[in-house]
């Protein structure tokens, strides 16, 4: 006779399924352990230089919010390992200064994924500043922090052991209604938000009907920490650019874009834009001046022309050869 209740076999069973798990991706986890103890030199510098230059709002300086309360609240919720809920799930909108609707911008969307330990606040801000950098209107798909801690471990799972749905399904849903809706998607990916996105695509490309729809999709990945992102190349034939259109934007001695898009061009579609000697992996800090400036790409880039709420011509895609 079983004496087991089902709440005693539920552990159970998620402790098997994710010992699978590991078993499956073990070659997953040697690899990004050593790629973790190969790069830990660059640690100290994900948060610093603060305030790299004039004019930024850098994540982790007081001057950057509303109020120190503010301030206080993202440390905390970085800090502390709290569930926490979404502020937006692609349903809240950040506009530029003076910005005025056209055709042209309510045929396109535009959405930011951002990265782990992101308290509400610090996604207005990250959102705000990419808003002013493109002059477009940005849709914010908060990923909620439980806490760094926490938030590390879930995207360990997600990008080494391939454990996906939590972080990306409710994106993926938001995505995808706008492809059937609109004429054009962006997606700006920051960090643990390129995990996101290469989850989105593997998707995307799957399903039967959003494969018609796949060319209108553009991902930009800054700071990437995901392993792989791929493109279809019978649908890349058929529009005549990469489907989806990917680019790839990483500081040279940022640690996690040394253990994700530095360390996988074997596995990565699309151009990736390199200042080599940069420190630094926040977004407002150390990513968002140099894209304004095309110090990445010396304006070749497809994102740099964009910039301003400029549009780029539909030639103005950049070629890439996976055998680097």
């Amino acid at each position: 006779m079983n004496t087991s209740s089902p709440a005693s076999i539920r552990p159970l069973a998620r402790l098997r399924k994710f010992a699978d798990r590991v078993v499956r991706n073990r070659r997953s986890i040697v690899r990004d352990l050593g790629l973790v103890a190969r790069n830990a030199g660059t640690l100290p510098w994900i948060v610093f230089p603060v305030k790299s230059e004039e004019g930024v709002r850098p994540e982790f300086h007081p001057s950057s919010y509303q109020s120190r309360w503010e301030y206080f609240s993202v440390l905390g919720q970085m800090l502390l390992p709290v569930e926490r809920h979404s502020a937006s799930e692609g349903t809240r909108v950040v506009l530029p200064p003076n910005f005025q609707w056209s055709d042209t911008t309510k045929q396109s969307k535009w959405f930011f994924l951002n990265g782990i330990a992101t308290a509400p606040a610090m996604a207005l801000l990250e959102t705000e500043e990419l808003a002013r950098a493109f002059h477009r209107p940005i849709h914010l798909i908060h990923t909620p922090t439980f806490g760094a801690v926490w938030d590390l471990w879930d995207a360990i799972t997600a990008r080494t052991l391939r454990k996906d749905g939590k972080l990306a399904r409710p994106a993926f849903n938001i995505v995808r209604n706008a492809l059937l809706s609109h004429e054009h998607v962006a997606l700006l990916c920051y960090s643990q938000g390129t995990i996101i996105a290469s989850y989105i695509v593997r998707k995307v490309l799957k399903d039967p009907e959003l494969r018609l729809h796949a060319h209108k999709l553009e991902i930009y990945c800054l700071a990437g920490v995901a392993d792989s992102l791929d493109i279809d190349y019978g649908l890349t034939a058929e529009h005549g650019h990469p489907v989806p259109y990917v680019e790839h934007f990483a500081n040279g001695q940022d640690f996690f874009a040394r253990i994700g898009v530095l360390s996988h061009y074997y596995s990565t579609s699309g151009p990736v834009f390199v200042r080599p000697e940069k420190k630094g992996h926040m977004l407002t800090d150390h990513y968002i001046p140099g894209i304004v400036r095309g110090d990445y790409c010396q304006g070749r880039s497809r994102l740099s022309k964009y910039v301003g709420g400029r549009l780029p011509a539909d030639s103005d895609y950049v070629a890439f050869d996976r055998r680097r």
